[in-house]
């Protein structure tokens, strides 16, 4: 990184098919033409295709005017954008002064934008982005209601995205605020994080730090990721076939809240925190494993705020509708799950449904397993499913500490499943194997 960089209050412009370098320490506070795009973006979630029309503050993007309305923006293609300076984005100013244009549900038409957003960095399908310095999203806006989505790193399909440097994502927050690192709403993405990411936020809805809602690409984290939040934390997370593997470190602590849904789009859901997720649509793809080939560890704390309804894995796959696919799941790193609190809360290394309203199981492979010897038929916390057909006849425990034990001490049902008679299957036992 450029040490003593010249610092500016303008962002950075650039077109389709650019190259640009930032070396300076850019510094944005309050919304001016030379930082601000009024954005029709086309996004990919669970296989469908969303559209909308944001306002967004940015540090460096590639930007095109549309066609019919040059007032108007989208995100240009074949682009590499790089930082070797500093990128500093505070959201306050932006959300007073655009509060009042934000669209109160899906239906109101009456109001432009859906989110006030940003984007430290940002640029079209098949680009490159590349963090070489520090990128720092300050979420201190004081306005509660607004949905706000700060998106610090992003760009469309068939796009790399890498982090050799520092992002760190911090403030008060509110419960209307959905945080993002390196999320992106397309096909075909690689992620990789060779850095530090730091999300250090008192109230958010969301947060994904890695994560992709299309179909392929690949997520990689060789670098350490640090979550401080509340809401539902979805460190690395996708919603299809994308390659995931943890390889560096994941620290969470979370500070659990069930908040009541200010964000149109999404569900009501119960508190939720783990470092590899996913959550599929049903369909015919080969789905390759989650892996953590590194280092977790999770600290969910309890409170009155976050009732006795707050969650944490480690892995954690959930699925809606009937699922044809297998998902297959290693873990040959380390995973540390710890709870505090008034209630006795899940948690567990491996997480399946848990949060399902309904008998949702689908077919679960377990590879490689490393976990510390302890009394699992009591603790509950090796691998716990609601519903779900588990297969372990390739399964390989290392178990330090040694111990002798059965298939359904390791693998176990929800008392919820039990007793909605969910659907929950132990195979292959008789094949599985337990070293010390």
């Amino acid at each position: 990184m450029i040490q003593n960089p010249e610092k500016t209050t303008d962002g950075i412009r650039a077109g389709a098919g650019s190259y640009l370098v930032n070396k300076k320490h850019i510094i944005i506070g309050k919304p001016s033409k030379t930082c601000v795009a009024d954005i029709q973006e086309r996004a990919v979630a669970a296989g469908q295709i969303l559209n909308g029309r944001n306002i967004a503050l940015y540090g460096m993007a590639a930007l095109t005017d549309d066609k019919d309305d040059p007032n108007r923006q989208h995100l240009a293609p074949n682009v590499t954008l790089i930082n070797e300076g500093i990128i500093e984005i505070y959201l306050d100013e932006m959300v007073k002064a655009y509060k009042d244009q934000i669209q109160a549900n899906k239906d109101d038409t009456a109001h432009l934008y859906r989110f006030v957003k940003c984007f430290a960095i940002a640029a079209g399908r098949n680009s490159m982005i590349v963090n070489e310095g520090i990128i720092r999203v300050h979420f201190d806006q004081e306005e509660g209601d607004t949905p706000v989505y700060g998106e610090t790193l992003l760009a469309g399909e068939g796009s790399t995205i890498i982090n050799n440097g520092t992002i760190e994502l911090d403030g008060n927050g509110t419960f209307a605020t959905q945080a993002r690192a390196i999320a992106v709403p397309a096909d075909n993405v690689t992620i990789v994080n060779n850095g530090e990411i730091k999300v250090s936020i008192e109230k958010t809805s969301t947060v994904r730090v890695l994560a992709t809602t299309g179909k392929g690409g690949s997520i990689a984290n060789y670098g350490e990721i640090d979550v401080a939040s509340s809401g539902r934390l979805m460190t690395i997370a996708r919603f299809a076939d994308t390659h995931v593997i943890n390889a560096g470190k994941v620290n969470i602590d979370f500070k659990a809240h069930f908040i009541e849904q200010k964000v149109s789009f999404l569900f009501q859901s119960y508190p939720l925190a783990c470092a590899l997720y996913e959550h599929c649509m049903p369909n015919e793809s080969i789905l390759p494993p989650l892996i953590n080939s590194g280092e977790i560890n999770i600290k969910l704390e309890g409170s009155e705020e976050s009732t006795d309804k707050a969650v944490a894995f480690g892995i954690y796959s959930e699925m809606v509708g009937e699922e044809k696919q297998v998902h297959r799941f290693e873990n040959t790193g380390s995973i540390n799950v710890t709870s505090t609190g008034p209630y006795k809360l899940t948690t567990a290394e491996l997480g399946c449904n848990i949060q399902s309203a309904k008998d949702y199981p689908y077919d679960i492979q377990i590879g490689e397993w490393k976990t510390a010897a302890r009394d699992f038929a009591d603790t509950r916390d090796l691998i716990l499913c609601r519903s779900g057909r588990v297969d372990l006849k390739d399964a390989e425990f290392t178990i330090k500490g040694g111990g002798s034990y059965r298939a359904e001490d390791l693998v176990v049902q929800t008392d919820e499943g039990k007793e909605a008679g969910d659907t929950f299957i132990i195979s292959g036992a008789d094949t599985m194997k337990i070293t010390e």
